[in-house]
């Protein structure tokens, strides 16, 4: 197989893993895929659909022929079942996640896996507003970045098997620390959730019928239920706490800048940001 996996098992097939079993048999349908979960109804859903080719309930799911796992659950949830994993797995798998938090994960992971199988922590920053495996597509990661967080000192093949198939779902693969990762998500995911809950909670009660465009596009997140963040949000609740504030500090100055007369500081180095992000700059 081109990205050097024969079968994967994803635990977990909700919107993120069916469209990860969606992307992979897109480039390479000779990948059997083994889905794992707690609900058999909607299992049958996921293989109807395409996005894996059979499947276990949590239960009885033995992942021993399997070279690849993804645990593609909720935060808590992966962190629940890292410590019931070891027994299930052949001594060679590379195990990954993709949990929006990462030092706890990577943490638990790299203390409860036995020696030989390598756990390499995993967030691909993609997603929707919506859930379940009914949503899912098969170009979800296009153009999107995926983050590794490998443990310090493990092999480069398992980590660049991880890239190689990532590539080939077109995404773009990014190599950091679990705590260069959960600063800058907290930033750029988590920040960005709390505000749109914010703004749709605050603006909710005025006359929606005259919402245009741009606050559609700002509430948009504000689609997803509380049930997807709660376990993301207290897994990097030092972050996301430290970051509200300094949000809060930044709205009082522009509050002030308003009163002043002038907000053209603050929009030019706003549009700069856009600008480089627009251009492809993650820099």
């Amino acid at each position: 197989m081109e990205a050097g996996f024969r079968k994967v098992g994803i635990w977990g097939v909700g919107l993120i893993g069916g469209s990860l079993g969606l992307a992979i048999k897109r480039f390479d349908p000779r990948i059997y895929l083994l889905g794992v979960g707690r609900d058999p109804e909607r299992l049958e859903i996921a293989r109807n659909l395409g996005a894996v080719d059979s499947w276990q309930t949590e239960q009885t799911a033995d992942l021993r022929d399997c070279d690849l796992v993804v645990l593609a659950t909720p935060v808590e949830h992966i962190l629940s079942t890292l410590g019931a994993l070891g027994d299930r797995l052949q001594p060679e798998a590379v195990v990954t996640d993709v949990g929006s938090t990462k030092r706890r994960i990577c943490a638990e992971a790299w203390a409860h896996f036995p020696t030989g199988v390598e756990f390499i922590g995993g967030h691909p920053v993609a997603g929707r507003e919506v859930v379940g495996v009914e949503n899912s597509t098969a170009s979800l990661f296009a153009k999107a970045p995926y983050v590794f967080c490998p443990r310090p000192g493990a092999a480069p093949d398992s980590l660049q098997r991880l890239q190689a198939l990532v590539e080939r779902l077109g995404a773009q693969p990014w190599i950091m620390s679990p705590e260069e990762h959960d600063h800058a998500i907290a930033w750029l995911s988590h920040i960005p959730q709390l505000l749109s809950t914010a703004l749709a909670d605050l603006a909710g009660k005025e006359n929606l019928g005259i919402a245009g465009s741009g606050f559609r596009d700002m509430i948009r997140l504000a689609g997803s239920p509380y049930s997807v963040w709660k376990s993301i949000v207290e897994t990097n609740q030092d972050h996301v706490d430290r970051f509200l504030g300094e949000f809060i500090e930044y709205l009082e100055r522009m509050r002030s800048a308003l009163r002043e007369g002038s907000l053209s500081a603050e929009f030019a180095r706003a549009v700069e940001v856009y600008e480089r992000l627009k251009a492809g700059s993650g820099q």
